[in-house]
This record gives C-alpha cells, structure tokens and sequence, in this order.
C-alpha cells in the first residue's frame, strides 16, 4: 500500500469495519482539570483486550538457534524472530529495509500506526536512531492533511506494552489543546500546572530532516537522562533511560520516566500531554482517586524538584 493518508484512513476504517482492528469510534471523552493540568480521558473499552508487557521477555538471538533466528515453523506468521507483537493482518507497508508499518490492533485514534522494526531483536529500553527518525520523518512529512502525533515508549517504566522496540502515529485530539503549543510556554514544568519535569525543543525554523531531529532527540534525552542520574552504560550500553517521546511537526518533547504506573493508574506518552486512554470509569476512577496530577508527578521526576526547560 502506498503511503497516502486518505488511502491509509481507508484501509484503516475497512479494517475496524472487518473487526480486524479493535477501536470504538463512539468513544466518549470527559474533560478533567488537577491543578491546572487539563485533562481529557477518552473511554474506549477494546482497550480493556489490549495486553501488558510480555511475561517472560522475547527469546534473545543467542536463545532461539545458533544461527540467532526461531524457526518458521516456532513462529506465528506475523510475528517476527524475536518479536511480541503479531502484525498478521495489520500490515500496510514496509519504510526502507529497517521498519515495519503497521496498523495498532488496539486503536486509540484514527487511523492509529504502529512502527516496527524490522529487527525483531531490537528492544523497547533502546533510543531511538537515525533509522527510526527517518521512518517517521516518512510518513509525517506525507501525511499533512491533518495533525499527527508521533509517540515512543522508552523502557518498561515509560508504560510501554510491548518489548519489541516501536513507535507509534495516530491523529491528533480535536478540540483538546495540547499544554507544549502555548505560546510563551519556557519549560518551567509549573506555569502551566505541568507537574513532572520535561524537555522540550521547538522547530521554529520549521521540521527537521531526520539528522536534525536525532540532534535534538539527543539533547533532550541527555538532560532527562542527567535528571535521573542516569549513567549509560551501567545496564548495558544499549539501555537508555526510561522516557517518553512525543513528536509534533512543530516540537518534541522528552519526559523521563520513574514507574509505568500507581495503583492501577498506567500511563504511556500520550498521557504526558493529558490524554488519558481507559477502557472503563472504573479505571478513570483509579486515576481521579489519587489525583492524576499526584500520580503523573509520581510517574515522571516532580516538578518542583527542578525545572523542565525549553530548547
């Protein structure tokens, strides 16, 4: 398939139709505001399918055969060696020899894209890499007829659900303002009720190519990784520190992460931004119970032990 959106969004909504991909598009959204931090939980109950991290991990090139591959005959058809995430009947297209496009089984938008390595040995803790830019530079430079967000989940406690390493596009929220487009906002993790520190980098001479945007990736990943003390290389040379990522044709930014979750309340990067996916009010409930802004200060670094700031 080729990589036009109104081709995708096509395919996209006859896949949902076929009950191959699981999203409700009568999803209910419920505005919510902790301490100035504004929130919008989007209820969508397929979520309630979706599962967590693979227990126990992907087989490692060394476990599977001394040629470091499963054989076809250990592997379902549309996962790859090494890989936990089964993309049979959600594929749309390869990007390169590097990455997989795919559409995400669990949708939380429309369309919701799922990128993969081709590699399924590369893991979710990794950084991203000039191919990874690359794949999403891609798609987000063709997709422009309306505004998309590209996230990542760095690391267990970052709250991804898969360990093959990935990254995701769907549309963004309409009629939810998104705290990193205010003008004037410096980074100060407080202003705005932003509770956990952050980083954040504005394209102001317009998008980068996928050079440009690994240099920023990089820099703001150093001062979260420097906010938790991380020392690459401790764990691995590979093993970057737990983050989010989320990627705007206007900015990104870069959360460091302490824990995937509090009492139930489970967050990936969309909810840095305040998009809260559950699948019901119950789980709603374990998030308004202990107050989303205590727990996204809980799940990242709080703010007041320092300021986030801008690039």
């Amino acid at each position: 398939m080729d990589l036009d959106e109104d081709q995708i969004c096509a395919e996209f909504d006859r896949r949902v139709y076929e009950g191959i991909v699981v999203f409700n598009k009568e999803y209910r959204t419920i505005p919510y505001s902790d301490n100035g931090f504004q929130i919008e939980f989007r209820l969508l109950s397929g979520l309630a399918r979706k599962p967590g991290v693979s227990t126990p991990s992907p087989p490692t090139p060394t476990s599977t055969s001394t040629s470091g591959s499963a054989s076809n005959t250990e592997q379902p058809p549309g996962l790859l060696p090494g890989s936990d995430i089964n993309v049979h009947n959600y594929e749309i297209t390869t990007l390169g020899k590097t990455h997989l496009l795919a559409f995400n089984k669990f949708s939380a938008a429309r369309p919701h894209l799922l990128f993969l390595t081709q590699d399924g040995y590369r893991r979710q803790h990794e950084a991203l890499d000039i191919d990874d830019f690359t794949a999403l530079w891609t798609v987000m430079t063709r997709f422009t007829k309306s505004r998309y967000l590209a996230i990542f989940n760095c690391g267990v406690d970052s709250g991804c659900s898969r360990l093959h390493k990935h990254m995701q596009v769907f549309g963004a929220p309409e009629g939810f303002g998104l705290w990193p487009d205010e003008e004037g906002g410096k980074g100060k993790g407080k202003g705005k009720g932003v509770p956990f520190r952050y980083f954040l980098g504005r394209f102001d001479g317009g998008f980068p190519g996928p050079e440009g945007l690994l240099g920023v990736y990089q820099g703001l990943l150093g001062q979260a990784e420097a906010v938790l003390g991380w020392e690459r290389g401790e764990r691995g040379e590979e093993e970057a520190a737990p983050h989010n990522v989320v990627l705007d044709r206007r900015w990104m930014l870069v959360v460091p992460r302490r824990a995937p979750g509090l009492n139930g309340a489970d967050a990936n990067a969309a909810a840095v931004l305040g998009m809260l996916w559950v699948s019901d009010e119950e789980k709603m409930r374990r998030w308004t119970d202990q107050g989303p802004a205590r727990v996204l200060a809980h799940l990242g670094v709080p703010a007041e032990q320092g300021e986030g700031s801008e690039e």
